[in-house]
């Protein structure tokens, strides 16, 4: 039985080896494009040449040479354990940062951006070279710290966007009971700095927005039906 992206006889079919050969993303993306229902295996990282190469820098880093081999035959258990290594070593060069401590991959201290790297890709082609794509969550989190972790700016952004509006509605609430809204006020009702509350508006229109939504709002604070904001009734059947 052939391998993902192999012949029948035996080899990669012509497409993984011409991605193999040249592995950029211009080549994939053609490939693919031509082919949409093709098998390409992809795996171009790792060997045991690149791994008796890197033997002496894994050790250097507290990495040992067998779980990163385990790594490149998918083994699920290892590339957990490496996972979790790798993101030990990044919260432990952010402690050492914050202590005020410089250069830590020149010093031995933090595991360097290229060599985090490097075994990411390994583990990624070990799964691609083994057929097996089902990706451990502990890679999953690795992974997604290295994007920007799971607070991203667009994240940010859309936090900040319903925190805002938040901000609004019980700032219309406020003063549709009779008292008027503060940052200082609605920082407390949702948990953040005051400064936090007056970022949310740059344009310094805090004041126009309550106006407007106070009116949603009757003299409790309670939302006001349809008819009693000037709307016409729904019919019922």
């Amino acid at each position: 039985m052939s391998g993902y992206g192999s012949e029948r006889d035996g080899g990669y079919n012509e497409l993984s080896k011409a991605y193999k050969k040249n592995p950029s993303i211009e080549l994939y993306v053609k490939l693919r494009r031509a082919h949409p229902d093709a098998e390409i295996e992809v795996s171009v990282i790792g060997g045991m040449e690149q791994l008796f190469f890197m033997e002496a820098e894994l050790k250097r880093f507290g990495f040992d040479p067998l779980l990163v081999a385990s790594v490149m035959d998918a083994d699920p258990d290892a590339i957990s354990e490496l996972s979790l290594q790798l993101m030990e070593g990044m919260i432990k060069a952010r402690h050492l940062s914050k202590g005020g401590k410089t250069h830590l991959s020149r010093r031995g201290l933090a595991i360097p951006d290229k060599l985090t790297n490097w075994l990411i890709a390994l583990m990624l082609d070990g799964l691609s070279w083994n057929d097996d794509l089902h990706i451990p969550r502990d890679l999953i989190v690795l992974i997604r710290e290295r994007l920007g972790g799971s607070k991203p700016e667009y994240e940010q952004a859309s936090h900040a966007h319903e925190m805002r509006w938040a901000a609004i509605i019980i700032g219309g609430q406020l003063q549709a009971r009779g008292i008027k809204p503060s940052f200082r006020m609605l920082a407390k009702a949702l948990k953040v700095a005051p400064s936090t509350v007056k970022r949310w508006f740059p344009k310094g229109d805090f004041n126009t927005e309550v106006e407007r939504t106070a009116g949603w709002f009757d003299e409790n604070g309670q939302p006001k039906s349809i008819e009693q904001m000037g709307g016409r009734p729904l019919r019922k059947k």
